[in-house]
């Protein structure tokens, strides 16, 4: 039950803070909302009225809605289809906008109160090319082959690349750095071991400028691998796949067991951090339904002066968002199904 309380917590701000950068946007274009929905319809409850604005929940707990006046209707002069472009576009882009604001808060949050961003080796094997190189348990790992090292897994990707050849690597002994070369084999030891150490990561806590400026690291990382994942769909790939309600699910689940493993709250801000950057990038996909799809049909105005009507943006965008609930609902059965192997 924590679990499923933590998602849904996790799940309505991801999607408060969507739907606020789209609120606050519109205040300050002065285009009126009628209504706030947290979820999907049907509606369950109305939770009350902001300047004028109804708030709402609603019964799918799987995305939220703002409603502003006359979005597709430009006689109402107060309304979304009677503002001009660009604030049109301001409106639109503020809710992904909010997610990525969000995700950054929260690595940099993560930062400040211990993140495991360093590499400590706590056992050497006699014998291994990690032993030959001089490597001791206790060393901390800076850097390997000239590439800074803050994760196990990182460094280890590092050392599968330079098998049978001789990198430098970079350890901190105490009170000094060390510069010691590491050649790497993968057949001296029958377990597959190609360096002989074992290694784990160590909490750091930065102060809150070196925090910030270490946040836009995994805000540009996560972009990256985000940017991919988006680009190849619904592959084979396991490493590599999106994931629906289900799977969020699950990754909530395992972010809040290792917050309370650790005694820290880095796997769940980490977790939620990159989920709101997922959320994000998502909703700037140029698909009918998201804010991406309604950016793609301003744009002929925005470049030409040449609008779509009205009658064909709503008809695109209920076929969008139809079309993005059937896709949810695959992922979500997928999932499920994957869960079930």
């Amino acid at each position: 039950m924590g679990g499923i309380g933590f998602f849904v917590l996790l799940l309505g701000m991801l999607v408060g803070v969507h739907e606020a950068g789209h609120l606050l946007a519109s205040l300050v274009c002065r285009v009126r909302v009628c209504e706030v929905g947290l979820g999907l319809p049907p509606r369950l409850a109305r939770l009350g009225t902001w300047r004028g604005t109804a708030i709402t929940l609603n019964l799918l707990p799987i995305g939220g809605f703002i409603l502003p006046a006359g979005e597709f209707d430009r006689a109402q002069a107060d309304g979304f289809a009677a503002a001009v472009p660009p604030r049109r576009a301001a409106i639109l882009v503020a809710g992904p906008a909010a997610n990525f604001l969000l995700a950054y808060v929260l690595f940099t949050l993560a930062f400040v109160l211990g993140a495991p961003d360093r590499v400590r080796l706590v056992a050497v094997a006699p014998g291994s090319p990690a032993a030959d190189a001089g490597l001791r348990p206790g060393d901390v790992v800076l850097s390997a082959n000239g590439i800074a090292v803050s994760s196990t897994d990182a460094l280890h990707a590092i050392i599968d690349t330079r098998l049978d050849r001789t990198l430098d690597m970079v350890v901190e002994r105490g009170e000094q750095e060390l510069l010691l070369q590491l050649t790497p084999r993968l057949g001296w030891d029958p377990g597959g071991r190609a360096a002989g150490f074992e290694s784990t990561g160590e909490l750091v806590r930065y102060p809150l400028g070196a925090a910030a400026l270490r946040a836009t690291h995994p805000v540009g990382d996560l972009l990256r691998v985000l940017l991919g994942i988006q680009r190849r769909g619904t592959s084979g790939d396991p490493g590599m796949r999106l994931v629906g309600v289900v799977g969020i699910k699950r990754v909530s689940d395992r972010a809040l067991a290792n917050a309370l493993d650790w005694g820290e709250p880095f796997p769940v801000l980490f977790v939620t951090a990159s989920l709101s950057l997922a959320l994000g990038i998502t909703n700037l996909l140029p698909l009918p339904g998201l804010d991406g799809g309604r950016l793609m049909l301003l744009a002929p105005e925005l470049l030409c002066r040449r609008r779509i009507s009205d009658r064909i943006e709503r008809r695109l965008n209920a076929a969008g968002v139809f079309c993005l609930l059937g896709f949810m609902a695959i992922l979500a059965i997928r999932d499920l199904a994957g869960s079930l192997h």
